[in-house]
């Protein structure tokens, strides 16, 4: 009997085993069961708070874009802040904006911050938005650009002249002059013009007729064949035209709609950063109201500059450009439609192109040479449809994630 009873215990030991394994399986089972039902509760209740973060995030920016479509650039630009990761160097402006929460979503921290090229797109302000609950560590973080009214478009012109000028030319006994067309290739003054030399937008009706005759053009725009040593025509109106009141029309040929303001509010932003001609990258617009002569060579062929010489610098006299200064870029001279203001003017180096708003009779000395970039320090991307007068989403601009 005994082999019977020790089989019996072995097959017993055995059940037991077995029942202990499946006990200890069902709640493995269930422990994992539940483990995973958490989990999905938990990844639902993140993926809800992340969600309600966005959408936070998502009212900021669109509070901050209307606090930006009624508040001046300028004005919100006048307190600097801390720029976003990434964004350094003085052509970067960066101001915070602050945000008040919906009065349902209190427990939310909104705040965005407005940031601004001032050198290649000062027209253009990207909003950073963030969100962050106070309750809970759930934060999201968008942005998006839009496009402001603070410049307006610059005419695209496909054979800018060398000088632009609103009355005539003549030159001084002596005069030391170089004028030289934009060329096919390089810089200099050989090889076949692509533009004019100087191209007026008044000339003197000698006969009185109402017509400009070719003669006529070019005894208005009197330089000698010295200096015009690469060539290039002289254009100039056919009819008569009145320069009073001075509708600045050289200016307006050139840098279009462009207003004063402007200008002198994208020339002072620039120099309120800290952007100057030796900064890297250097300062690209100078909005001048000082009478004294200008003795700094400025711009580069990277970041050509807009030197602009206000009606207020020219009250009395217009300034002079030193002997051995080198201008890379634009010269626009506001001499308000009178030639006495340029009378003997001396121009140093200008490499790009000089818009002056009268004539300059008995020009002294200077060299201006045309070239391909020297209207792109005021040349801005508008894309077609774009209302300059107003803010506007820049499309595809929008991104979402740490700045």
């Amino acid at each position: 009997m005994q082999p019977h009873t020790g089989i019996a215990e072995q097959q017993g030991a055995v059940t037991l085993m077995v029942a202990v394994s499946l006990v200890i399986l069902a709640s493995l089972t269930g422990l994992y069961s539940a483990r995973s039902v958490h989990f999905d509760q938990l990844a639902s209740h993140n993926h809800g708070r992340a969600n309600q973060a966005r959408l936070a995030a998502a009212a900021a920016l669109a509070h901050a874009q209307s606090t930006l479509a009624t508040t001046p650039v300028n004005q919100l630009f006048s307190v600097r802040t801390a720029c976003p990761a990434g964004v350094a160097g003085p052509q970067w402006a960066c101001s915070a904006m602050n945000l008040t929460p919906p009065a349902d979503a209190q427990d939310w921290q909104l705040s965005a911050i407005a940031v601004r090229d001032l050198l290649m797109s000062p027209h253009v302000v990207t909003l950073h938005a963030k969100a962050s609950q106070t309750t809970q560590a759930s934060q999201a973080h968008v942005r998006e650009s839009v496009f402001v009214p603070v410049l307006s478009p610059a005419p695209g012109l496909a054979a800018p002249a060398a000088v632009v000028v609103n009355g005539c030319i003549s030159e001084a006994a002596g005069a030391s002059l170089r004028v030289c067309p934009l060329v096919s290739r390089g810089e200099s003054c050989t090889g076949p013009a692509k533009a004019p030399v100087v191209h007026t937008l008044f000339a003197v009706d000698t006969n009185r007729n109402g017509l400009i005759s070719s003669a006529e053009r070019l005894a208005c725009m009197a330089l000698s064949s010295l200096s015009m040593p690469g060539g290039g025509t002289r254009v100039g109106p056919a009819a008569t035209v009145s320069r009073s009141p001075c509708q600045r029309s050289a200016r307006l040929s050139v840098l279009g709609q462009i207003e004063d303001n402007q200008l002198q509010d994208w020339s002072s932003a620039q120099e309120r950063n800290g952007l100057t001609a030796h900064t890297q990258p250097p300062r690209s617009v100078y909005w001048i109201d000082s009478a004294d002569d200008w003795h700094l060579s400025v711009g580069t062929a990277e970041v050509p500059v807009l030197l602009a010489f206000s009606a207020k610098a020219c009250a009395q006299r217009c300034p002079r450009i030193a002997a051995g200064v080198r201008i890379i870029g634009s010269v626009w001279i506001d001499s308000g439609c009178n030639d006495e203001k340029m009378r003997g003017w001396e121009g140093g180096r200008i490499e790009g192109q000089l818009v002056v708003e009268s004539g300059i009779p008995e020009w002294r000395s200077g060299t201006v040479l045309a070239t391909p970039q020297g209207r792109d320090a005021y040349i801005l991307n508008w894309p077609a449809g774009i209302d300059a007068s107003r803010v506007q989403r820049v499309n595809g601009s929008w991104s979402e994630g740490s700045p």
